[in-house]
């Protein structure tokens, strides 16, 4: 099934045409590595993929309730004030929500005369609970920060004093966290250490969900990649495999022309 279609799409600004004819679809589980030469409108294609900017020709159609995680180059947060581990719990508020009626039923099974009805209640909440995470959430933010070069110092840091990278990279932690259908990520790299990029890898290589990637990186996208999105001033083409797999494929197809 096809998360996101895209149909003849063009981009203009004023006279100077930026792409046009582009069709493509994103399946559920690819992770497609948008390439292409500067200027060909790579980002311009994520935004519009995302909807933050309209198309001037073409449609984008999109699955039934979406669920989109879009990381710009320079990630602003729209959230004023918290920590790196506010933005971060943000993501999990209905199992927080969960986590304070257990409590509150706990409570009730104190009183003799609510005992046996919060004791059903709380059996039946707890099961949820456990199943959607509820027990292992504040270790996965401690995985995620981690793994994208965070300091356990750095958790409770107000947003307003981390550098431009740092916001970018609790913006990303943020959209990991959140689990979305698909990811669209704009140089995710930029701001990671060598050993944050090799987490990023392992994280997206195990990813349940799509992904479409900017990426100057090509290590990187041999490493996540399982397919190819390759944006030329002609148009697009679509390649299976990693990086290494499409440039080999390339080269066949130019030999064949």
């Amino acid at each position: 099934m096809s998360l996101i279609t895209a149909t003849n799409l063009s981009k203009s600004f004023g006279p100077n045409d930026i792409f046009s004819g582009l069709s493509f679809a994103v399946p559920h589980g690819a992770r497609m590595a948008l390439v292409g030469p500067n200027g060909v409108g790579k980002t311009t294609l994520l935004r519009i993929l995302v909807g933050v900017e309209e198309a001037s020709g073409g449609t984008v159609s999109r699955a039934k309730n979406l669920r989109t995680g879009y990381l710009p180059q320079e990630a602003e947060f729209e959230m004023s004030g918290g920590t790196v581990w506010d933005v971060c719990l943000d993501c999990f508020a209905d199992l927080l929500a969960r986590q304070a009626e257990l409590e509150r039923l706990e409570a009730e099974m104190s009183a003799p005369e609510k005992r046996e009805q919060a004791l059903v209640r709380y059996g039946s909440l707890q099961q949820e609970f456990e199943r959607r995470g509820g027990y292992t959430f504040q270790t996965r933010i401690k995985q995620v920060l981690t793994g994208l070069g965070f300091s356990s110092g750095d958790f409770h840091m107000p947003l307003e004093h981390l550098s431009g990278g740092q916001r970018t990279r609790a913006y990303l932690a943020r959209l990991l966290l959140s689990d979305p259908d698909i990811l669209l990520l704009d140089e995710p790299t930029n701001h990671l250490d060598i050993a944050a990029v090799e987490w990023l890898e392992g994280y997206l290589s195990q990813w349940d969900g799509a992904a479409v990637l900017v990426s100057h990186d090509r290590y990187f996208l041999d490493k996540v990649a399982n397919g190819i999105l390759e944006m030329t001033p002609a148009g697009i083409e679509t390649y299976r495999g990693n990086y290494s797999a499409y440039v080999a494929q390339r080269q066949e197809r130019w030999e064949r022309r």
